[in-house]
Parts: C-alpha cells; structure tokens; sequence
C-alpha cells in the first residue's frame, strides 16, 4: 500500500504544504475552517503521521524549547495565596510537575487565579505575555465557579474533579485501585466488619470512586457483614457522629484518612488495633505507626506535565471535545500499627 503523505493532502485540498503542516498540529497559525478542510482530506485519503518524523520533530521542538523556556502555570485557587503548600499532595504535584517540566526543557510556576481586581480575562492575557503555553490545575476548592479564560490559546490539564467547567482532561491518582488494595490488605488480616469513613467534600471531589469500590467489595464478600458507611455532612472531623457510628455499627476495622481517630478510638475506650483497626486509604506523607497507603503525588504531577507538554507541542489547545481521564497508580502500602498482623499471604 503507497504511504500518503502530506503532500498529496496538500495536492487534495490545494492548499500549500505548510499550511496542511501547520492544520495538522493545530497550529494557531491557520484557520479553524483550514484547519476541518485538511483533517476532513487526511481522513478520507488515510493519511498517517511517519512516527520516524514526528519523533525527529518533536525532539527539534524539545531542543527549541529549552532556549527560550516556555512555561507552565501551575494554577491555584484558596481564599489564601499559598494555602495550597498546607496540602502534602498539591505540594507534591507541583514539585513532580517542576522537575519533570525541567527535564524537558520549560518551567513551572504557581499562579494564584484570586489576584484581587484581575479577571479571568485580564489573567488571560498576563499568562499570554509571559509566554505561558500550558495550564496545570491544581485541586481546586469544590464549589469553585467555572472559568472564562481564552482557552484556545493554551493546553489545559487538571489535576482532579473540582473544575466543573469546562471539563478539561485529568491526572489523577487512581483512587478505586487504593481503596481495593487496602481492602485487600483488610482481607489477609480476617477482618469481618470493615466500615469507611469520607467526608462528603472528599466524596464528591473523588467522584464518589471510593465509596462505590467500598459497597461493590462488600457485595462480591460474603463473609462480610455489612456496614454502613458514616459520610460526615460537614468539611471537618464530627467526633460525634464518629462515636454514634461506631456504637450503631459496631466495626471491627475503619478504611479512613483521618490522622485524628487513633487517638480519638482511645477515647471510647477502644484499644487500637485490639479492639478496632483503622486502615488509611489515603496518606500524602510518611508515616511509620499508621497502617495504610502513601501516595505518590510526585509522580501524579510528574505524569501530568509531561501529557501537558506532549499536548502543547502538538499544539492541542482549548477544551478537548472528548476529555481523558489518566490513572496514577503510585501507592506504598506500609504495615504500621493500628492493623493486626496478617493471618495469611
């Protein structure tokens, strides 16, 4: 079969064969009507991109990069400017993000979209001349509003759920493979009654993953007995309404991400993990005495620059028509102590 090439689109459409260069990278550079003309005739003619060449050019473009220093704006949200460092896993990400950005040659600043009296589209334009070419959403407050920046001129990325509009493509940490894995840890330890304990922001901001994975396990479990999930109404720890559903259910472990319980449980009178085991589903920083998972979130935020770096030499810009979700499968279970000894492998 004779390989069609961007010259025989060129001949197709009658247009130059830069012009059908430039439309088949998105390129600004050309119209949006150009740009449906040449991929409408690349489709119909089969054409394929020689990855032998676009390998060549995508390291001709790396090289290019790295003299002028593109930049990527890692974007920030909270009432306080650098309120998202308080968070192990944002600082994570952007630290994964930064040094994976300089490896291929751009740079990664934070940027906080609340500077008093710049709208989003004056923000538009300062991200312009600074010669930003990406966007990095960081984990976003949950009732954050949507954005009116000009997204044709960047290539967008987010780092979870909390964008509501418009839905950008995601890196983000596998959150159903976790909660599985520590189920499965729950499971070799002879556990009969676990129970979850999520705050609803976290709920919503997980897009209810871990709640789902939770109650399919405890389907696909017949020795477990069932209990009820306690998902607290409010941002913040209800000891409470902890005590109340530990009195009503009567779990003998909790899949939790509350630093707080152990020594809460103690409080009731529970001995910790003789009497109740607490498993962390979630642990952005290490920890030695807490049985769970840590997450790696230098690597979500490493994934995440080098797919927004891909997308900005591909030129792919604005919000995509068909959004992708990306995994980040990168947990460390560690053993701790607030979980008995496993009882089999």
């Amino acid at each position: 079969m004779v390989m069609v090439t961007q010259k025989d689109v060129a001949r197709d459409t009658g247009l130059s064969q830069t012009a059908v260069s430039l439309a088949l990278r998105n390129s600004p550079e050309v119209s949006t009507s150009t740009i449906r003309l040449v991929r409408a005739a690349a489709k119909r003619l089969h054409y394929r991109p020689d990855p032998m060449i676009s390998a060549l050019m995508a390291q001709r473009h790396r090289r290019h990069k790295s003299t002028f220093r593109a930049k990527i704006a890692f974007l920030t949200a909270f009432p306080q400017r650098n309120e998202w460092r308080e968070s192990a896993y944002s600082a994570g990400c952007f630290a994964g993000a930064r040094q994976a950005a300089l490896d291929r040659g751009y740079v990664c600043e934070p940027v906080w979209l609340r500077e008093p009296g710049v709208t989003a589209q004056r923000m538009s334009g300062i991200l312009w001349t600074q010669n930003v070419q990406g966007l990095l959403f960081a984990p976003l407050p949950v009732d954050y509003p949507s954005l009116e920046i000009e997204w044709g001129k960047f290539s967008a990325l987010s780092l979870d759920y909390s964008l509501a509009r418009p839905v950008l493509s995601r890196v983000v940490d596998d959150h159903a493979f976790g909660i599985e894995r520590v189920l499965e840890e729950i499971g070799r330890r002879n556990y009969r009654r676990p129970g979850l304990v999520l705050r609803a922001s976290q709920d919503v901001r997980t897009h209810h993953s871990r709640l789902g994975v939770f109650l399919v396990q405890h389907r696909l479990r017949p020795e477990w007995e069932e209990v009820a999930p306690l998902i607290l109404p409010e941002d913040r720890w209800d000891e409470r309404l902890f005590a109340e559903w530990v009195r009503r259910e009567r779990p003998d472990v909790v899949l939790t991400e509350e630093d707080r319980l152990p020594a809460f449980a103690r409080t009731l009178g529970l001995r910790v993990p003789r009497d109740l085991g607490i498993a962390f589903f979630y642990k952005d920083h290490p920890t030695r005495t807490l049985s769970g998972l840590q997450i790696n979130s230098d690597a979500v935020g490493a994934t995440a620059a080098n797919i927004l770096i891909r997308m900005i030499e591909t030129n792919e810009r604005g919000a995509p028509t068909t959004p992708t979700t990306t995994l980040v499968q990168s947990f460390t279970w560690n053993d701790g102590r607030t979980l008995r000894r496993p009882t089999r492998s």
